[in-house]
């Protein structure tokens, strides 16, 4: 979370209280945690004239030669723009600009550009703004937040095309503006963002995009607080406007008065307080106040952060995403997966840690790999699909995994299981795996083999899925999503994303039945394993490990301590007898909101009144 205390409304601010503007409040998605206050600096957004232009049989040379020429420029741009991302960024974030790179690089893309020059003797860049703009209609028409972020991404690529050809300046030329300014924009690109100075831009707002856009990604890895879906705030902020952003509520103060700079300076105050008692918590046992021990362990996504790890307090690591190690290389080798793998579990020997197999599909698209064709993708070929059809792949990833467990910590979780095939099938690849390593005279530790609950069947075959795992881990995000049918990046239907449904909590207590009736443990890997009042449900409904982002680990541990199992156990089965969300919410406040309230956390879990009633 991001806190700035430097405020260039200080000097010359009560001077200004006479003629100040009206105040507005503007309220949008919270895409990047933090709290600042600045000048407003907009951006506008460049026009681009295309004109349509039948050319003779001599110029289609020419043409041709100024659309590759563009193509190279371009490459070359994003390719700068990647190395200086992952340099402020790390390698994960950097990824975005691996993808258009790949776009830019693909032969439909390329040939649909060049038969329109060649065959329908039309200009290069009326033959671009066709066949990309056709590609940007298409994403832009699929009703999925993630698909409207890939046309985001084309936009970007057809703006640079398009300015390369005019020969108009660099993309990488660095962005005019007051230094710390609040950044204000119709719609900020990964690109924009990346040519911004360090420090120059202290907060983001935008009237499109959402949580999980790029640009969003990229804000909360540089630690800039950022606000999108705000819809109309290009027309309601004017130049120079004095501005407070909550990244983490989504609000946007314009012209604060007084109060509102009070206030904004007393939660800088409270933020810094309550920072500091957190890292208390890092060496001390998550055991609630009658000896239950809780699990708490961290996700992670690149192979660095394992050093992060404990730094917070976590044992362990509950999930390492391998797929981005494959968006990072494409197509890693052996030896690449070995040392990334070995560079985890070496670090956090002898905590355990969870790697994922390859979850490709949906919204992560690798090359070589993915379908790209798909009307529903989050349903369609992804996860352990993709690997049991592609066991080459599957099998070089589980060698890796194996060769890099020297430490004997690893434990092996398949994801999107949905019934007990796809199960033994896979356990059979690894078996297969370690008998060819064996017969080459490589020894592997045992392998701890665990499966994702995150599909409904699975639920329903969890008797039977319990005998044959080692451990399960419920990704509560996709469980709830599929349970309910709801996008929860769906804008239109967010409210309707709700973790406390009745049916998702009674999957998640089937669940945890069935795994401790076979003596295998549970963990919940989802957001709700760092949300407060889903944090005592699940420790209620048994659950034995929580894993989630390295820095929720301390305030989730202050909970766990600051409760008593017996007395929420006896709160989860209460509410598994009531047969609505907003029964159980009110039931959860009325209990425990000003428990939450008192152990001083809010800065890094938001409003628990917000939280419980399902408005996060």
């Amino acid at each position: 979370m991001t806190i700035s205390t430097k405020n260039p409304v200080d000097t010359g601010t009560e001077k200004s209280f006479g003629t100040r503007p009206a105040r507005q409040v503007l309220v949008g998605i919270p895409a990047s945690p933090g709290l600042v206050m600045g000048r407003a600096f907009q951006v506008a957004s460049r026009e681009i004239t295309v004109v349509e232009e039948d050319i003779p049989e001599s110029r289609v040379q020419a043409e041709e030669q100024l659309f590759r020429r563009a193509v190279t420029r371009t490459s070359k741009e994003i390719s700068q723009i990647k190395e200086i991302s992952e340099t402020r960024t790390g390698v994960h974030d950097s990824l975005i600009f691996s993808t258009h790179l790949m776009i830019l690089q693909d032969p439909g893309l390329m040939n649909g550009v060049l038969k329109m020059i060649r065959e329908g003797h039309k200009n290069a860049r009326w033959a671009v703004h066709v066949v990309l703009g056709d590609y940007i209609d298409k994403f832009e028409k699929i009703d999925s937040p993630a698909m409207r972020d890939k046309a985001a991404d084309l936009r970007d690529l057809y703006n640079r095309l398009m300015s390369t050809m005019d020969e108009a300046e660099p993309a990488l030329e660095e962005v005019s503006g007051e230094d710390g300014a609040v950044i204000v924009a119709h719609e900020i690109l990964p690109s924009f963002l990346m040519a911004l100075k360090p420090g120059q831009a202290r907060a983001l707002l935008m009237d499109t995009g959402g949580r999980t856009s790029h640009v969003a990604i990229l804000a909360r890895s540089l630690q800039i607080p950022a606000v999108s879906g705000l819809r109309n705030v290009v027309t309601a902020v004017k130049p120079d406007d004095t501005i407070i952003v909550d990244g983490s509520g989504g609000l946007v103060i314009v012209n604060p008065n007084e109060d509102d700079i009070r206030r904004f300076r007393e939660r800088v105050e409270v933020f810094e307080r309550q920072r500091r008692e957190l890292f208390t918590m890092r060496r001390l046992e998550p055991m609630t106040r009658d000896g239950k021990y809780i699990t708490l362990h961290a996700n992670i996504e690149l192979p660095t952060e394992a050093e992060k790890v404990m730094d917070y307090g976590a044992t362990g690591v509950g999930l390492y995403r391998s797929e981005f190690l494959f968006l990072q290389y494409s197509a890693p080798t052996e030896e690449e997966q070995i040392e990334a793998y070995r560079q985890i579990l070496d670090t956090m020997a002898p905590g355990p840690v969870t790697i994922r197999t390859l979850d490709a599909g949906g919204d992560k698209l690798v090359s070589g790999i993915t379908a790209t064709n798909e009307a529903n993708p989050f349903m369609g070929w992804r996860s352990i699909r993709v690997c049991l059809d592609r066991e080459d792949i599957f099998c070089t990833q589980l060698k890796a995994l194996l060769k890099a467990n020297t430490k004997g910590n690893l434990r092996i979780l398949l994801p999107m299981i949905s019934g007990l095939e796809e199960l033994r099938r896979a356990k059979a690849c690894i078996r297969r795996c370690s008998e060819e390593l064996e017969a080459e005279g490589i020894k592997s530790a045992t392998v701890k083999v665990g499966i994702m609950i995150e599909v409904p069947a699975a639920v329903v075959l969890v008797d039977l899925l319990a005998k044959e795992a080692d451990f399960f881990s419920i990704g509560t995000n996709d469980l709830i999503q599929f349970t309910l049918a709801v996008d929860r990046t769906n804008e239109l239907i967010t409210d309707m994303f709700q973790p406390h449904h009745p049916a998702v909590l009674n999957m998640i207590y089937h669940t945890v039945n069935a795994a401790h009736r076979e003596g295998i443990p549970v963990a919940v890997c989802g957001e709700m394993g760092s949300d407060p009042m889903s944090v005592l449900l699940l420790v209620g409904l048994g659950v034995d490990e929580l894993s989630m982002t390295p820095w929720s680990v301390m305030a989730t541990k202050k909970i766990i301590r600051s409760i008593n199992f017996e007395d929420v156990r006896e709160s989860a089965l209460a509410v598994l007898q009531m047969d609505d969300t907003n029964s159980v919410n009110g039931y959860m406040y009325r209990k425990y909101a000003q428990t939450i309230t008192d152990l001083g956390i809010s800065s890094f879990i938001g409003q628990v009144g917000n939280e419980v009633h399902g408005d996060t």
